[in-house]
């Protein structure tokens, strides 16, 4: 027999999240939940993107470019969607701005277009404050285990440095990284992604930085 309710399915509780850039010839628009930046240096390589490791970064070795990403969380209010926003460092200024005047990045609303209309053009990002009262934000994603996640990075190959109640790094270890990439097929063993990804409905982690 079905089971009918009146009530949708908590969903969000164990998603993925996806990775959002600035379009070409719209405007994307959205309210961050993250509480501040994340930086990191990626490269492309052997077809996809991938974190920069340095000192010993095997894409660093073979002579292949970085460049340098920041990364949000933010919440879609039209699509009632949360993702994780790509931006360069040049772009990400206004997030840096607003969060100094405002001590938190959570909360601002933020307007990310490309004026020439081209792909790979340069992005102008606006920044405002929303009335948090009249929304209801979701938790913000650790958004260094998300985007392991989408880079196929192991669980395994993560090592979070710190005490707790303090800012955590998290970096990679290169043994399980390498027999990861190592394998024909390149390809992990899939992750349980309500396990690895803490966020959406559940409760705030500790901010982390890399």
């Amino acid at each position: 027999m079905p089971t009918w309710s009146n009530k949708l399915p908590e969903v969000q509780k164990h998603m993925g999240f996806d990775l959002r850039r600035t379009p070409e010839s719209s405007a994307l628009q959205a309210v961050s939940t993250s509480d501040d930046i994340l930086v990191c240096d990626t490269h492309y390589w052997h077809g996809r993107t991938t974190p920069c490791e340095k000192p010993d970064c095997a894409a660093c070795n073979e002579a292949m470019p970085y460049r340098t990403h920041v990364y949000v969380s933010a919440y879609d209010l039209k699509r009632r969607e949360h993702f994780i926003f790509e931006c360069t460092t040049n772009a990400a200024k206004a997030f840096v701005d607003y969060r100094e005047a405002n001590d938190t990045l959570r909360g601002c609303l933020f307007q990310a277009e490309r004026p020439k209309g081209r792909k790979n053009s340069k992005v102008v990002i606006q920044t405002n404050t929303v009335n948090q009262a009249k929304i209801n934000l979701p938790q913000p994603p650790n958004l260094i285990l998300a985007l392991s996640v989408i880079w196929r990075l192991p669980k395994t190959s993560l090592a979070v440095d710190g005490k707790v109640g303090e800012k955590k790094e998290v970096r990679t270890i290169k043994e399980p990284l390498d027999r990861m990439r190592n394998q024909p097929d390149n390809r992990p063993d899939p992750p349980r992604i309500g396990e690895i990804i803490g966020g959406n409905n559940e409760g705030k982690p500790t901010p982390a930085r890399v």
